[in-house]
């Protein structure tokens, strides 16, 4: 019975590691996705960045593009959504 009780128990642990460990997953590839539509509009501007976010299967929730007078530094910061994660990534061309 102490044998089933351990088994019992070292399951219940392997379920719960398995659980932390997708959540884990999903938070990385949130950001990976946010950092990759955070550069493409920069780069390429929003309509690159949405078809980034569209080949993964993601939302952007939020996208805010801002340049200097002179046009020379973009900044994109962007929020997105991915399986019900949320992740902002920022990025620049300026120094």
């Amino acid at each position: 019975i102490l044998m089933m009780g351990v088994l019992a128990l070292s399951f219940s642990w392997m379920l719960g590691l398995v659980t932390v460990q997708q959540k884990l997953t999903t938070s990385m590839s949130a950001q990976t996705v946010a950092d990759a539509v955070a550069l493409a509009a920069v780069e390429s501007g929003e309509p690159l960045a949405q078809e980034v976010v569209e080949l993964n299967d993601a939302l952007i929730i939020s996208l805010t593009l801002t340049e200097k007078v002179d046009q020379s530094v973009i900044t994109a910061i962007v929020v997105i959504e991915l399986d019900g994660v949320q992740a902002q990534a920022m990025a620049s061309n300026g120094p």
